[in-house]
This record gives C-alpha cells, structure tokens and sequence, in this order.
C-alpha cells in the first residue's frame, strides 16, 4: 500500500480511532506479506472468500471485506449465505474483478433502511421493535398476563357480590381476557396462513436487491454469469513465479518436501502412484492455470425437495435457461435470506417440460420427468448450512495456487453459549431441550465438515464478534452499522497479519495427502 493511500484511509470517517490505530501499526508488515500465487497486471493476489449468513451483521462482513481489498486482495470465487449471500452477489456483480468494491458495497447496506424490508403488517414492524429493545419481552407480558388472569380468577371467589349481574361480571373478566388472547393468537395464525407462513412478504428487499444490481448494469442471471465467471487463461491472471513450468516444478518440490519430513508416516505405494501421477501431468507442467474457474455460489434451501440449493450451479433444477436470460440474480438472494416465519417462503413454479429443467433434475437428483416437483419452496440457507466453506474444498487439488478465506459472524451471547452448557441447563425445561436440538441440526452440516477438516479453522477462517447486537436488529442505526464494519475491519486486519501463506500451502498440500491416505496417519495421535 502507497503512503498517500494510506493517509487517504486514515482520513475515513467510517473507521474508528481503533480502527486507524491498529491499521497504522499493522500496515507496514501486512503490505510486505504474500497472500496468494494469484496475481493481476496490478499486482492485486486472488483468494476464493466464503461469508457467514448473519441478517443484519452484513455491515461486519462487508468492514472485512474492505479490510482485505485495501492491501490488494481480489475475489476469485465467492460464496455466502443470507447476509453473506448480499455480499456474495455484491461482490460478483459490481465494477471488474480487479476494481475494489467494499465502498460501493458499504454505501448500498448503509443506505438501506432495514426496517423498511419488514413490509408485513404494522404490528409486526411494532412488536418485534418492542422486543428487541426488550430482551425480556416476551417473558414480562406472559407473566403480566398470568397475573392479571390470576388475579381476575381468584377475584371471581372471593369478592362477595349482591347480585348475580355482579357475579356474572367478575366471572366474565377473565374469560374476555382469555378471549381476547384467542383471538391475537388467531389473528397472528391466519395472518401466517394469509402469507404463507411469513410475517413479511420480502417484496421491499426483492425491489432494493434488484435495484442495486440494476445499477451495476447486471438485470439478468445470463448477463452475471457472462460478467463474472471465467475460465483458465481467459481471467487475465499470472501465476506469481512465471507462467510456465514454475507451477509445476514448484508443485513437485512441495510433495518431495513433504515425503522427506513425514517419511514414517508414507504409504510407499500410494506416493509412488500419486508422485508418477504429478511427473506425467501434461495439462499443469505449461499452464498454472489449467481447471482455474471464477465463480459466485448463495446457498438456499428448498423444502419441498428437502436439499441444499446451490444458485446458481442448481438453478436449472428451478430455472429454464430461457427464464435465467430474464431472472434477476436478485431472486437467488431473495431465496437465501428467507427467515422461517418472518419472510415470506421464496417460491418458484417449475417448468416440467422444459429440456434443461430436464436434464437437472436427472443430473442432480436422478429423477424422471414425470417425477419432477412442481415448485421449489425455498427458506433461509442457514437453515441448513449458514458457512457454506465446504463448497470451495477441493480433495484433489494438485498444488495451492490461491487461498480458501472463509469469515464467520458471532456475538457476546453467542460466545457465552460456546463455552458449552452443564447437562441441567440443556435439560432445565421441554424448551431449552427442543432449542438445543434446532441449533444442532441447524449448524451441523458446517461444523460436521469443519471438524472433519480442521486446517480451515486453523489457517482460513476469522471470528467477527459483533458485540451485543442483534442479528435480527432491523431497526440499526447508521452508528451502529458503523461499529460493525469497525469490528469486520479490525478482525481482517488481524487475520492478514497472522496468515502465512507458504506454510498454508505446505499444510494444504498435507492434508490432500492424507485424504488420499498417502500419510497413513496424523502428525500426532488419535484416539479410537
């Protein structure tokens, strides 16, 4: 980074005095390091970058992201969940690859007014205001309610009445009061019915997402697709040691390094096969490049098909290829952040009789024609995965060209709960207990994989701690977005000062080995 750019950032009002200080001591170290193998005519390094579904964190994500861009970090791949799915499509769509776009992207989320986007009735808007400014909300007004029937209840004995019209009276208190209870209840149950189990119809965020991306230019999937994803020599990239044989020669010294420091550990005939494999590679020995692809991935789920939906790798499963050239990659997005019960389900009639349909449905899930749904009913990623990192890894990559970054979204109550819970408080109520099973069911995919491959959590991945802030907070304030891009800014700057790219490839190039179980065992030993 140039003196005078710094000195420009040091000069943002977004940025905090925490923010500036940790960015000017860290600055020197950080621009002297090596990101990736990756690199444009500007010198910019390419990653593959996941992002964490959050609701209204994005403003974190996107202080990550900007982070990252001011020290010359671009985006080879990108994927992401729900808030991360926002950033994800963001970050496909606007200016070239080379270009930065954290600022253009903080802009749109800062102007955009998140209550707006809970366009259901007015109460609703009314009533979670009250909760989030209450956490207890919900807890008090039950109480108070028990009480007053309670109290109406006990009154309806005790008090002596003269007449039976008095006695009629205080009988009917609280059955009216019971009563009405029925009928908010009802209201809210037909309202969900009315809107097909949603709160919020989603129509205000559909409109703002399609706007954003209307501005870039970008209206249809065909034309985003067009844009962003590219192949091999076509992304204009060089391979940092030269773009001929440097990849090759570089990939082989790498496996040899690492047969000389783990020979014990060696299955011979498994390393021979894969060794001769990589000598008699034709396709890398002339072209670091070979299989190299650019690519956007937001994860939904569809609950009719009961998957994880992949957009738009999956779209043809709801998708005619003549319907992606109209569709606004926005309805992708809109699909993805689809919070059970408060949006509105994302549906999507599907065209049985469309050929690439078709060919979908028999690609993907081995079905018949005759055998296809007729409609995706699509909710909330994270529903089934919130951190979609596996979508990047790859079991049989030949060498490290570029790193997997990966950011996740948590906060104070979030951290609390981490630390685990004694069998009582898991078990203190039928509900504590059902709570905990949803959270495991809902994070299981993730965190199944991330422990089956603890490399990214140990080099690839960074913890924003948003605070004491709500993921649900539609009502923030620019302020308060603020201290979340400070708190995403600060955590990328930490996790850039930490990397280390050769020994992210040489542990990258480790555990490969060890999935084709050519290490026949751990650097150090399991149980079981």
């Amino acid at each position: 980074m140039k003196p005078q750019t710094l000195k420009k950032i040091l000069e943002e009002d977004t940025l905090s005095r925490e923010s500036k200080e940790k960015l000017a001591a860290l600055h020197d170290r950080i621009s002297a390091k090596e990101f990736s193998d990756l690199l444009d005519a500007g010198g910019n390094q390419y990653v593959e970058f996941v992002q964490e579904g959050g609701g209204v964190w994005g403003s974190a994500l996107v202080g990550y992201l900007y982070g990252l861009e001011i020290f010359g970090i671009r985006f080879l791949k990108v994927a992401g969940t729900s808030a991360g799915a926002i950033n994800t499509m963001l970050i496909a769509a606007c200016k070239t690859k080379e270009e930065p776009k954290s600022e253009i992207i903080k802009e749109i989320l800062f102007n955009w007014n998140f209550a707006d986007f809970m366009d259901g009735k007015p109460y609703v808007r009314t009533t979670i205001h009250a909760m989030l400014n209450n956490k207890n909300f919900l807890k008090i007004n039950s109480y108070i309610a028990i009480g007053i029937l309670v109290f109406f209840g006990i009154l309806a004995f005790v008090y002596p009445t003269e007449k039976i019209w008095q006695t009629k009276i205080l009988f009917s208190i609280p059955l009216l009061l019971v009563i009405i209870g029925v009928l908010c209840l009802a209201k809210i149950y037909t309202d969900l019915k009315k809107r097909n189990s949603g709160l919020n119809p989603g129509n205000t965020f559909s409109a703002a997402m399609k706007n954003a991306l209307d501005s870039f230019g970008i209206n249809t999937v065909a034309h985003l697709n067009e844009k962003f994803v590219k192949t091999g020599k076509d992304l204009n990239l060089n391979y940092r040691y030269g773009n001929e044989m440097q990849y090759y020669q570089m990939a082989l010294q790498s496996i040899e390094e690492i047969k000389a420091n783990h020979s014990e550990h060696i299955d011979e005939i498994r390393y021979k096969i894969f060794y001769d494999s990589t000598v008699n590679n034709e396709y890398y020995k002339k072209d670091p490049f070979y299989l190299l692809k650019s690519e956007y991935i937001v994860v939904t789920t569809d609950i009719n098909a009961k998957i994880k939906v992949e957009l738009p790798t999956m779209a043809n499963l709801y998708w005619s290829e003549e319907e992606l050239k109209h569709a606004s990659p926005a309805e992708f997005v809109r699909a993805s952040m689809s919070v059970p019960f408060f949006f509105e389900p994302m549906q999507k009639v599907i065209n049985k009789n469309d050929d690439s349909v078709k060919y979908a449905w028999k690609f993907w899930m081995n079905t018949l024609p005759e055998d296809i749904y007729p409609a995706g009913v699509f909710i909330d990623g994270g529903s089934i995965s919130n951190f979609p990192i596996d979508l990047f890894h790859a079991t049989d990559i030949f060498y490290p060209r570029m790193p997997l970054f990966g950011v996740q979204l948590t906060n104070d109550s979030d951290l609390l709960a981490g630390k685990g819970k004694t069998s009582e408080e898991i078990l203190a109520s039928p509900l504590t207990y059902a709570g905990n099973i949803i959270n495991t069911l809902k994070g299981f995919n993730d965190k199944t994989f991330l422990t089956k491959h603890t490399f990214y959590h140990l080099f690839s991945i960074q913890i924003v701690n948003c605070g004491s802030s709500s993921w649900l907070n539609f009502f923030m304030k620019r302020e308060e977005k603020e201290e979340l891009f400070n708190r995403g800014f600060q955590a990328a700057l930490d996790f850039l000062n930490n990397f280390d790219w050769e020994k992210y490839k040489y542990e990258r190039m480790m555990l490969s080995m060890k999935e084709k179980k050519i290490l026949k065992e751990e650097d150090t030993k399991t149980v079981g």
